[in-house]
């Protein structure tokens, strides 16, 4: 249950972010910038609560980590196979020492 609620909340902030960031883009086009900017708004209100869920069951340095440094990793990933935004040798290895230090902090 605590991986399935954890997971879902950092899914739901990429979604978050992935709205925003249409929001962004659409910015000379009222009604698609206020549509996205709400569906953003609508998968961080998701996030917030399953986040918030995940701390019946994690502590909170565990899911804080495990939910920053994912979500970074995730919108990486977003950033580079939907918005075509570059790769780079030094932000595949951030993105290696963000992993490690997650399997590092949710360790017993």
């Amino acid at each position: 249950m605590k991986i399935l609620l954890i997971t879902g909340a950092i899914i739901a902030n990429v979604l978050t972010n992935i709205g925003f960031k249409y929001s962004a883009i659409y910015d000379l086009v009222p009604m698609k910038k206020w549509g996205y900017l709400a569906i953003g708004l609508v998968f961080g209100l998701i996030n917030s609560v399953l986040f918030t869920e995940s701390l019946r069951f994690l502590s909170l340095q565990v899911a804080s980590t495990v939910f920053f440094a994912l979500t970074i990793v995730g919108l990486y990933g977003v950033s580079v196979f939907w918005f075509n935004e570059p790769v780079t040798m030094l932000r595949l290895a951030g993105g290696g020492v963000i992993i490690v230090g997650v399997i590092m902090i949710s360790i017993p």
